[in-house]
């Protein structure tokens, strides 16, 4: 009865879920082969040194030059629920031929009213074109390769009042895709950009943003009646005269939790300031948190590097659903709510999930619509490999609840429109997605198979992997033939 209990909380709560084979724990998880060491969070165009570990045909790639710098001097008015924002993006063109328009996309326009565009203006921009959320601008003249320009862009956010990652509600403010960003560019296939898709139930069905390794330079200047607010962020915020400033180098977004409720917790764990934000009745569990977040950074600095950023803040959610950005992690206060000191809570399973994408997702990137499996099966995977090591004699609780009591089917590499909606999304790239990762470390073996994850990673750090690269990992640390059990989970193989 308990465990049919837990296992409902967690479909209710996660809106996350898969069914599969136990996993063999391994007699420890590898020692970590390259180091990256933290970055002072100093931009624009900050590199990050780089220090092999053991095998150096595993140092990870230098930082790419001449990346886009993301400058925003914005004014948040809490209690009006508005913020007002002059924003800079300093773009590099990184291909070889000249590009005579430049993409912005601005997710706010997805919430009718939000966003208010006061003025685009540039050396270079010319005519412009709106599509939805695309605005397309004429560059007269063309910009050369490895020439860069400056866009000015002045707007205010009407904030929406709807629980999620960007709107308000009474606890608080999320500021989460609140800024036109630039998406990468192929010379070959243009602009990666993707629809927001949403299902019949309204939900939307995973991520959308593709984003290429970027600086973020935040001023913060707080307005109106409201007081004592407290900041979650990205990054570390410096006090200075009139603003708080922020910085953070090397990442795909920035994103901000605002409230004046947060009950702040801090501790620090092997260089890293551990952080949580949390409503005041969470008290408990925020300290919890921190303490699964410990062990979670450990594990993923042995499977991957440590973790190269300074701060890690993970704030409660006043949402029934989680999220990942860089630096900062949204936890749901669905999850929080049902916390019990025991390891058999939602907290145990989702922490590490959402601090997994602090790799894979922040430092790898991938296409989220396209190719979501790469971040998120693994992030799903991941939760077992953190119950193998930490609590070994739940690790089939894990499986049963998290997994195979939900019956997942559905295609590995679905994308995001998947029929079906969210449910089938989960269903076949969370669930089934962890249900492959098993198989295929059974398959390969755990040397060849922790191997090549730790090859991925590091290999496609600050990039844009795609799912040839993770499956050319595999193949350098392993000749099993995998054709068999591709064709069982993926609608589109690759062939070996």
């Amino acid at each position: 009865m308990r465990q049919r209990l837990l296992a409902l909380i967690i479909a209710l709560s996660l809106l996350l879920s898969a069914c599969g084979q136990h996993a063999t724990p391994p007699a420890e998880l590898p020692t970590p082969v390259a180091q990256i060491t933290r970055t002072s969070e100093a931009i624009p165009n900050s590199s990050l040194e780089t220090e092999p570990v053991g095998t150096p045909e595993l140092e990870p790639p230098a930082a790419p030059e001449n990346r886009t710098v993301y400058d925003l001097d914005a004014t948040l008015d809490y209690a009006q629920h508005t913020v007002s924002v002059v924003q800079h993006i300093t773009y590099f063109n990184r291909a070889d031929q000249a590009m005579n328009e430049l993409l912005l996309l601005i997710p706010p326009r997805y919430f009718a009213g939000a966003y208010s565009q006061g003025n685009i203006s540039g050396e270079l921009v010319g005519q412009s074109r709106e599509n939805g959320i695309q605005t397309m601008l004429n560059l007269e003249p063309s910009l050369e390769p490895g020439a860069s320009t400056q866009i000015q862009i002045i707007f205010t956010l009407f904030l929406p009042n709807r629980q999620g990652v960007f709107g308000w509600s009474d606890m608080q403010t999320n500021l989460v895709d609140w800024f036109p960003v630039i998406p990468p560019y192929d010379p070959t296939t243009g602009w990666q950009v993707n629809e927001r898709v949403v299902d019949a139930t309204n939900t939307i069905v995973g991520e959308y943003i593709a984003a290429d390794s970027a600086d973020f330079h935040l001023r913060l200047r707080l307005t109106g009646t409201a007081q004592d607010l407290t900041i979650a962020a990205s990054s570390e915020g410096k006090e200075q005269p009139g603003y708080i400033e922020y910085q953070l180098p090397l990442a795909r977004s920035f994103s901000l939790s605002v409230s004046d409720r947060f009950v702040m917790q801090e501790v620090q764990h092997e260089g890293v300031t551990i952080r949580t934000y949390v409503f005041p009745q969470h008290r408990e569990a925020g300290q919890a948190i921190i303490e699964v977040a410990k062990n979670a950074l450990d594990m993923f600095a042995e499977l991957f590097y440590p973790y190269p950023r300074q701060t890690l803040s993970l704030v409660a959610a006043d949402f029934l659903h989680n999220m990942e950005t860089d630096g900062m992690l949204l936890i749901s206060k669905g999850v929080i709510d049902f916390y019990r000191d025991a390891p058999l809570n939602n907290l145990t399973i989702l922490i590490p999930h959402e601090i997994s994408h602090q790799w894979l997702y922040s430092m790898v990137g991938n296409d989220p619509a396209r190719e979501p499996w790469l971040d998120e099966a693994f992030a799903t995977y991941s939760e077992a490999l953190y119950f193998e090591r930490f609590q070994p004699d739940q690790l089939d609780w894990w499986w049963q609840n998290r997994v195979e009591g939900f019956k997942p089917s559905g295609w590995v590499d679905s994308s995001t429109s998947i029929p079906g909606g969210y449910t089938a999304y989960r269903d076949a790239v969370y669930l089934n997605g962890a249900i492959f990762l098993q198989s295929l470390r059974q398959l390969v073996g755990d040397e060849a198979f922790f191997a090549a994850i730790t090859q991925y990673v590091v290999d496609n750090t600050y990039k844009i992997a795609s799912g040839n690269d993770f499956f050319n990992a595999i193949r350098n640390h392993s000749d099993a033939d995998l054709n068999a059990l591709l064709r069982q989970y993926f609608e589109n193989p690759p062939s070996f």
